[in-house]
């Protein structure tokens, strides 16, 4: 009981000390990283943090996660360990050791964040040897806690059959957890299975409600399969103009499926008018973004340019 009411007047009195000590600027700064390495101050520590990132204070934001990482707090952990794996002009080079560092330590504790975005450094081979099977069983802990990025990378597993036996009943449930709690890629993935009528029956309609949801949040995988429903006719008035609508709102991304989409509607004269010059102007497009085929479909077309 003495010791309940000890440490109920201790955080009475830290309490009093951050608002005392907050009134100057100088003061503010020193209670600041001081309350990030203790357990009352955690909570208003990742707060700091957040508004640091939100005005550009890359320092400082890095600084205040750094502090309560040490001080054991998984959240923070779990933010710092992604924090170092990104990197842009503005966050410096990507340091994947203590991004590995850091997310084990809030993986460790159960913290979902955490395991989520360890998962993706063992799917992606981030700094480590690719392990699906690491990733699978991560991911799954994640999303057991309802994450639900987690539960669209577990799906897009068992879709894939990547460290499990391929299941699209398995994928369409957890496609639709994390489409349920609006999250694009699951909603664009969960309508892409109905169109395909795997792992549930083929159904246009629901299909197209799931890019929909996707497309407004503006998915441009989404966005680019409701142009294919459109183009073929799939639940759907066959409608070229609406399907090019389409198209260009993703390839305005730099999708490069769609600008490749694109390219091969002007090569063929598809719902546009025909024109190699402008199948090529895509094409260049869809390479330059990763599109496989808008890379082969380039120099097929320049050919074609080339024996007019």
């Amino acid at each position: 009981m003495n010791r309940n009411k000890y440490s109920m007047k201790k955080s009475l009195i830290i309490t009093l000390l951050i608002t005392l000590f907050s009134t100057t600027a100088c003061s503010k700064q020193k209670i600041n990283e001081w309350a990030c390495g203790h357990k009352i101050g955690q909570e208003r520590c990742l707060n700091l943090a957040e508004k640091a990132y939100n005005n550009k204070d890359y320092d400082t934001f890095k600084k205040y996660l750094e502090i309560s990482s040490n001080y054991g707090n998984s959240q923070a952990q779990a933010h710092l360990g992604v924090f170092y794996q990104q990197t842009d002009e503005k966050l410096g080079e990507k340091d994947y050791q203590k991004a590995l560092y850091w997310l084990q330590k809030s993986a460790e504790q159960g913290n979902k964040y955490g395991q989520s975005a360890l998962a993706d450094m063992y799917s992606n081979a981030w700094g480590v040897e690719q392990d699906y099977s690491k990733a699978f069983d991560l991911y799954k802990k994640s999303a057991e806690q309802g994450d639900m990025r987690s539960q669209f990378h577990l799906g897009y597993m068992y879709a894939k059959g990547y460290a499990t036996q391929q299941d699209y009943v398995q994928a369409i449930e957890l496609y639709r957890k994390a489409a349920e709690q609006g999250y694009a890629d699951a909603q664009a993935s969960l309508g892409y299975l109905y169109a395909e009528g795997k792992g549930v029956q083929q159904d246009y309609k629901q299909a197209m409600n799931w890019y929909q949801k996707a497309a407004e949040k503006g998915n441009p995988r989404a966005q680019l399969l409701i142009g294919i429903l459109y183009n073929e006719g799939k639940g759907v008035k066959q409608d070229y103009v609406r399907a090019l609508q389409w198209y260009e709102k993703a390839a305005n991304q730099n999708y490069g499926n769609a600008q490749a989409t694109i390219g091969l509607m002007y090569e063929n004269g598809e719902g546009v008018e025909k024109n190699l010059i402008k199948a090529q102007e895509y094409y260049q497009k869809a390479c330059h973004n990763g599109s496989n085929g808008g890379c082969e479909n380039l120099e097929l077309v320049k050919q074609k340019i080339v024996n007019l």
